[in-house]
């Protein structure tokens, strides 16, 4: 019995927070329980209906929904109700795979409490869940957590840019790097659906870094917040983190498109080169084809027709006719 409830409390989606004896510690959810004392942050993660209604009964707060985190318009991401401060952002998640996908998470600040309504596993979340039972009492309000977990949210952000960075310095490498071999060429397939990766996940950093660039800010000046000197200074410096972190996305994909520019560029270089091999191969072979043409027409008076020496003449004829253009494109290099 005892088993079978802790593996109850391991499968929640939702994960209360309490300040204990100046340490925060993790309550999951357990139902029929009550919301529990000196709560500072509840983290809903996936929740479903049932749960969602009940939080929303025991603070008289209007949870969002999944579709309406998703909204657009910045009135919807960014509004107060009922006492209560709503932000939304977009965050990245499977940002090392091959498909990276955007999630929509809401913050809510309401009295001394942050709630975060997420549907989707970040690795920034798991990495602010393995350091939040470790901060000092000083750091134990909603508004110092909030801090904290947009600043882990933006760590995350850099680590990826990083990764990105360097991923494309070997993309340029394996573009415009000397070939020992001439037989050696990349695949450009490989190389373009990689670069196009590698855009769409700058785009969806860039629509993270708008978002959190606008909540941030938005809790600064919300009066509801209540965001003290400290909070606010914190705040001030990630603004201009973001702002940082977003001209260097800039960059980024200035050096995505130039690569992209770069690959097609090659790729010309190839098939011209391609065709140049054919044009040079069919006029070294015109001449040729020209005098076996003239010596294979069916005529009865043709001078050479019976000479013992007319076939050799022939087939000298048309060796000297194709040495002699061959030769001549290798001087003037073109090929």
């Amino acid at each position: 019995m005892l088993q079978n409830k802790e593996k109850e409390r391991e499968s929640v989606s939702m994960m209360f927070y309490v300040s204990k004896d100046d340490i925060l510690k993790k309550v999951p959810y357990v139902k029929g329980d009550s919301l529990p004392d000196n709560m500072i942050w509840i983290d809903l993660f996936n929740m479903d209906r049932e749960e969602e209604l009940f939080i929303e009964s025991c603070l008289n707060i209007d949870i969002p929904s999944r579709e309406e985190m998703h909204e657009i318009e910045v009135s919807s991401r960014l509004y107060q109700k009922n006492n209560a401060i709503f932000m939304t952002a977009t965050l990245i998640s499977k940002s090392e795979s091959l498909e990276p996908e955007s999630h929509a998470i809401t913050f809510i600040i309401f009295e001394d409490k942050l709630i975060t309504v997420r549907y989707a596993e970040l690795v920034a979340f798991r990495n602010f869940l393995n350091v939040v039972e470790t901060l000092p009492s000083s750091q134990q309000s909603c508004q110092a957590l909030f801090v904290e977990l947009i600043e882990c949210i933006i760590d995350r952000i850099a680590d990826i840019l990083e990764r990105i960075g360097h991923e494309l310095n070997v993309i340029t490498n394996k573009v415009f790097r000397t070939r020992k071999q001439p037989d050696e060429k990349p695949d450009y397939q490989d190389i373009l659906e990689e670069i196009g990766r590698k855009e769409d996940l700058i785009s969806k950093t860039r629509e993270s870094l708008v978002t959190l660039g606008r909540m941030a800010s938005y809790a600064m000046q919300s009066p509801i917040a209540d965001i003290h000197d400290e909070a606010q200074a914190r705040l001030s410096s990630l603004i201009a983190d973001i702002t940082s972190l977003s001209d260097h996305v800039t960059f980024l994909s200035s050096k995505s498109i130039f690569l992209l520019d770069g690959t097609l560029g090659m790729i010309n270089i190839e098939q011209n080169n391609i065709i140049k091999i054919f044009s040079v191969a069919a006029v070294v072979f015109l001449p040729p084809t020209l005098i076996a043409s003239i010596y294979g027409m069916n005529f009865e008076f043709i001078p050479e027709l019976k000479w013992p020496f007319g076939y050799p003449l022939a087939l000298l004829l048309m060796i000297f006719s194709s040495w002699a253009p061959y030769q001549y494109f290798k001087r003037r290099k073109w090929f």
